[in-house]
């Protein structure tokens, strides 16, 4: 029996089913607040970390996104657009006057007992303004390691380098892919009370009142590097930089782990290992970057097969020789009423986690790329692709998503 399955089975409980979609009134009859009201209810109902308003030459275009993906909620007529776009931005407090520059809004909502933070974005396009609302359930709880679905032994990791007083540990991925969510479970492991923690975001999603957090501001010149230089001189214990982006932050971070700081921050690479050619290429010097990094971990976030309605795939057989998984059952979707067609219901993560103790001879030296996996080899790091054929294999997801994520 494939082994995997049971550790998976017993990290990954049956997700309730989502309630069924709230229904907008006839257009005619629904004026812009109720519209707006309506979709917002829907929105929640479907657990959507998006709604997307899309103008087009004659409608109104609203999307959702369910679990990474975009899906179609309601088409409303040419005579609706401008009243509702105005309404959606008087509610995340922008200008309906200006249509010309894009703006920035926030607001808050309470929906079926969730606190909803809101997140406004406006950008102009041919057919007028497209508007994005990005919705954070602050009613959320925490979670560990485990629960977001580290295995056993990457949890392990994880916290021996999160217990030392000193380090840099980056998370990488690209954007959606839950970094944040992960590094703020990092932050809730640790003890709040005996340490000053400390947050540079872009934009601070969730609210944590045992944390200081700070949001960048770069119109007004408070960006990652001069945010964390006043940080510094602030003498926090742990500090989280929400994103390295340029050669002058990687450096204050550096700085900032070698004089005996807790660093927290993430990378846009393919994978962890990649984090350090780009570390490189923001100018961190070799002997640097071993002397500080502790850890580096990649993720993704796939989507999970409605349980009532995945079947086993066709070529099982085929497929569990060809990605050699002994004992797999690989499964795809099929689509019933209690996913609404789509053959998935939720996300999880799917995660690598290497520590830096064994590389940082190698990183030192300035190794090659090549060296760096053959170490990981060597070592029985796997990467994040085999991970998802695992999870795959188990049943958890399908193959094909797999493969369209990784």
């Amino acid at each position: 029996m494939f082994d995997f399955l049971s550790r998976f089975t017993d990290r990954w409980p049956v997700r309730p089913v989502r309630s069924a979609s709230v229904v907008l009134p006839e257009p005619s009859a629904a004026d812009a607040t109720r519209t707006l009201d309506g979709i917002l209810r829907a929105a929640v109902a479907d657990l959507a970390s998006d709604v997307h308003f899309e103008p087009k030459e004659d409608a109104l275009l609203v999307r959702f996104r369910l679990d990474g993906e975009m899906h179609d909620y309601v088409s409303l007529p040419l005579a609706q657009r401008e009243p509702l776009l105005a309404r959606v931005k008087i509610f995340g407090g922008m200008d309906i006057t200006e249509k010309r520059l894009p703006q920035d809004g926030r607001a808050k909502l309470t929906e079926a007992g969730k606190r909803i933070h809101l997140r406004l974005s406006s950008l102009p396009t041919v057919h007028g303004e497209s508007l994005v609302l990005r919705l954070l359930d602050q009613t959320m709880p925490t979670k560990s390691f485990r629960e977001l679905g580290f295995m056993p032994e990457q949890a392990e990791a994880l916290h021996a380098a999160i217990a030392g007083p000193a380090g840099l540990i980056f998370l990488t991925g690209p954007n959606g892919s839950g970094k944040t969510t992960t590094l703020h479970s990092a932050l809730h492991a640790l003890d709040t009370s005996r340490r000053a923690i400390s947050t540079l975001e872009d934009p601070v999603e969730y609210e944590f009142p045992a944390i200081r957090q700070t949001e960048i501001r770069e119109k007004i010149g408070l960006t990652f590097a001069a945010g964390l230089r006043a940080l510094l001189r602030q003498n926090p214990d742990v500090m989280l930089v929400g994103e390295t982006r340029d050669s002058e932050t990687a450096q204050l971070a550096i700085r900032a782990a070698l004089t005996g700081h807790l660093v927290f921050s993430t990378l846009h690479t393919n994978d962890a290992l990649a984090a350090i050619p780009r570390l490189r290429d923001l100018g961190v010097e070799p002997f640097l970057l071993a002397a500080a990094l502790r850890l580096v971990a990649a993720q993704r976030l796939v989507r999970q097969l409605c349980p009532s309605c995945k079947k086993l795939h066709p070529d099982n057989a085929r497929l569990t020789a060809q990605y050699n998984v002994r004992g797999g059952r690989f499964m795809q979707p099929a689509g019933c009423p209690a996913c609404r067609g789509r053959g998935y219901c939720g996300r999880f993560g799917i995660h690598e986690v290497i520590p830096a103790g064994k590389f940082l001879p190698l990183i030192a030296a300035n190794a090659s790329m090549a060296e760096l996996h053959a170490l990981r080899q060597r070592e029985g790091h796997p990467t994040l692709l085999r991970r998802g054929l695992e999870l795959a294999a188990a049943g958890a997801t399908s193959l094909g998503e797999i493969l369209r994520v990784l």
